[in-house]
């Protein structure tokens, strides 16, 4: 009866300790994504960024990652505090062939950037 227990026991720690390590990766990760410098937003329609860098943006490139190809998209320039919707179907991959949600399902956005002093930025989202 006491094995039983002490099994009992041992299983509930480990539950609480793998509970507590998921929602402080969660945390860390939507901090990161607060405090980074080129905020991205994913939706069905759109791709929003935002400079969030204080200084223009030069040569964004931006990413959108599937298991078959990657699809992107450049912005010649975003200026400070500027948000930008992108369209989904502006997205295309190295052969021209846009990206259509109906047949690929993206893993995550990548973005891409350097400021006028040359200062190379860098963030990445997950769809959502």
């Amino acid at each position: 009866m006491r094995s039983i227990l002490v099994c009992a026991v041992s299983a509930l720690a480990l539950i609480g300790v793998t509970v507590s390590q998921t929602a402080c990766a969660s945390d860390k990760e939507i901090v990161q994504a607060a405090d980074a410098p080129i905020g991205i937003e994913t939706g069905q329609l759109f791709v929003t960024l935002e400079n969030r860098a204080g200084g223009p943006l030069i040569d964004l490139s931006v990413t959108v990652q599937t298991p078959a190809a990657p699809y992107s998209y450049l912005v010649s320039r975003l200026e400070a505090g500027q948000k930008r919707d992108i369209a989904v179907s502006s997205f295309s991959s190295r052969d021209g062939t846009g990206l259509n949600l109906r047949m690929v399902r993206p893993r995550t956005v990548h973005a891409v950037a350097k400021d006028l002093t040359g200062k190379s930025y860098d963030a990445t989202a997950s769809w959502k």
